[in-house]
């Protein structure tokens, strides 16, 4: 597939969209970049991009600027580029990540996160890691990723890339979003947990978060396509932001048994948070932690700045 290039016409520097009645943690994108190479079921790209095709913009001075003055007006400012695509997705066809860090090396108050679920790391590993720069995995069970997130790396090897990125001196962060139900959802995350935890040093994670599956009404159609497709096993009802999520008991039965086995198997208070979830919810899941945008942001921008 080849890339194509071409100027960007807007803002770089966005607030991540997070729902009126979801607490947020703060975040922000800056698109550098459009379209992925993955086919994940639930993912909102497949009925929001009108083309798949990989775009990269070239006025990366605009985005530098952008920068500098969020740098000047903002603190403790967290950004990714894994909101119209993979980070890291097509890094065996650019030296995307070379740019970047050599970008954030202006802006070494800023912490920027690589999302990705690939394992293509090789540039990585070839540059001196900054304090600033994490690099994070979206991770589920391997018989997910083999029903719902099609064309990425398997479980084994987003878990070698994060080793090699962890050994290297990157910080690692992890997403367990969206956590997915099936007929052996407990034991399959609770493996998970486990493979994890035979990885990381939970000294190096700069954050971790939870989210439950969740998709908007114009989704369905895409999600219908894929026969195998075990979206639909758990109860499903149209949330307060319009978007189809489990019943509210169970995705706080879903964050505790989570949390739980993180707690028991890799620390007893790493830097998790929960994605798109309300007042009430982060009460029940994590009591101690306010739910407020600035302290949360704050939380996490210290875990990976440490």
């Amino acid at each position: 597939m080849k890339i194509k290039y071409e100027e960007f016409k807007g803002e770089f520097v966005k607030n991540c969209p997070c729902s009126p009645e979801a607490v947020s943690c703060g975040y922000y994108n800056m698109n550098l970049h459009k379209g992925c190479p993955f086919s994940c079921t639930y993912c909102i790209l497949q009925s929001y991009l009108d083309s798949k095709d990989p775009v990269f913009y070239t006025n990366i001075s605009q985005a530098r600027e952008e920068l500098r003055k969020a740098g000047k007006n903002l603190k403790n400012i967290r950004i990714s580029t894994g909101e119209l695509s993979d980070s890291l997705a097509y890094e065996n066809e650019s030296n995307y990540s070379e740019i970047i860090i050599k970008i954030m090396h202006e802006f070494p108050e800023i912490v920027f996160e690589f999302k990705t679920k690939s394992a293509n790391v090789e540039n990585l590993l070839s540059i001196k890691p900054l304090k600033n720069i994490v690099v994070s995995w979206s991770l589920n069970p391997e018989e997910i990723i083999k029903i719902e997130e099609h064309n990425t790396a398997s479980l084994p090897e987003r878990l070698d890339a994060m080793a090699k990125v962890q050994e290297a001196g990157y910080k690692v962060g992890i997403h367990f979003d969206p956590i997915i139900i099936t007929d052996n959802w407990k034991k399959e995350y609770r493996e998970l947990v486990e493979n994890i935890s035979n990885i990381v040093v939970p000294g190096n994670i700069a954050w971790w978060s939870l989210g439950a599956l969740r998709f908007p009404e114009e989704l369905k159609e895409h999600i219908f396509k894929y026969k195998d497709s075990k979206l639909f096993t758990g109860e499903l009802i149209k949330g307060y932001d319009s978007k189809y999520r489990y019943f509210k008991p169970l995705r706080k039965e879903l964050f505790l048994f989570v949390r739980d086995e993180i707690y028991k198997k890799i620390s007893p208070s790493p830097p998790l948070y929960l994605c798109m979830e309300d007042n009430e919810m982060w009460n029940d899941i994590f009591p101690n932690l306010d739910p407020d945008p600035d302290l949360i942001n704050k939380y996490l921008y210290d875990s990976a700045m440490k």
